[in-house]
């Protein structure tokens, strides 16, 4: 794929306005991309264990680790990918239409998958031997999955260039993951809250809603951010080779 059109660097702020706008220009698009992945997956893990969103807690802790642990490596980056690849057709000037959105994000899932199990447990690691290693971590491998989505390159590749792009930029990704925090994590604690612990269609249905717009929104803002790194990269690149360009005598 062709570098997408060189844009102005965004503010966080900016980039999460920007999300919104797109989810009312394409306000089926997105959610029906995570949909198509939530759903199953949820309806699958409620035909195995009997539970739902808001009460895989009271799993075994072996149990809800691994579906834990499916939710990073294949359901995340699965949205990722189906997500990144429209914004790539918004930020290239095309209308991202679902069924080629589609088929490009399921041809390159195992890279995805991949890269992110790989940026998972560099973070998990790095999490549990110290705490400020793994946030640290967490901030320059944020965008491997729509590196290795947009890019096709493996995971080395993918975690190498998630860590280019953030260079100098973290209090950006920062205040980004903030932002984004703030949007998704805290009225997905107040509805869980708000909501019956137990599987029944009610709050199940209440559950994948919320786990629906919570994993699009945040996959379309980072998908954003993928873009606005790449920007910024090119910018300083740029800047960068005009102050030690050499002058023709």
């Amino acid at each position: 794929m062709t570098d997408a059109p060189a844009r102005a660097p965004r503010s966080a702020p900016r980039l999460i306005g920007e999300t919104f706008q797109l989810y009312w220009r394409y306000p089926l698009l997105f959610l029906i991309l995570a949909a198509g992945v939530v759903i199953p997956y949820r309806l699958i893990v409620l035909a195995a264990t009997g539970t739902g969103p808001l009460n895989q807690g009271d799993l075994a802790a072996g149990t809800s680790m691994l579906l834990t642990l499916i939710d990073w490596v294949v359901v995340g980056p699965l949205v990722s990918a189906l997500h990144v690849h429209a914004v790539a057709e918004v930020e290239e000037g095309r209308t991202p239409r679902l069924a080629p959105v589609a088929r490009r994000g399921l041809a390159v899932l195992p890279l995805v998958a991949s890269a992110a199990i790989m940026s998972g447990l560099a973070f998990f690691g790095g999490f549990l031997l110290f705490v400020l290693p793994g946030v640290y971590l967490y901030f320059r491998l944020v965008v491997t999955a729509q590196a290795a989505a947009i890019e096709r390159e493996a995971w080395m590749p993918a975690l190498r260039r998630s860590w280019s792009l953030t260079e100098g930029s973290l209090l950006h990704v920062f205040f980004f993951a903030v932002c984004t925090g703030l949007i998704t994590i805290v009225p997905g604690l107040l509805i869980d809250r708000a909501l019956p612990d137990e599987t029944t269609v009610g709050p199940f249905l209440a559950g994948v809603a919320v786990q629906v717009l919570v994993i699009s929104f945040t996959a379309l803002a980072t998908a954003l951010l993928y873009f606005d790194l790449r920007a910024r990269r090119k910018i300083a690149a740029t800047d960068w080779l005009e102050k030690n360009q050499t002058p023709v005598r």
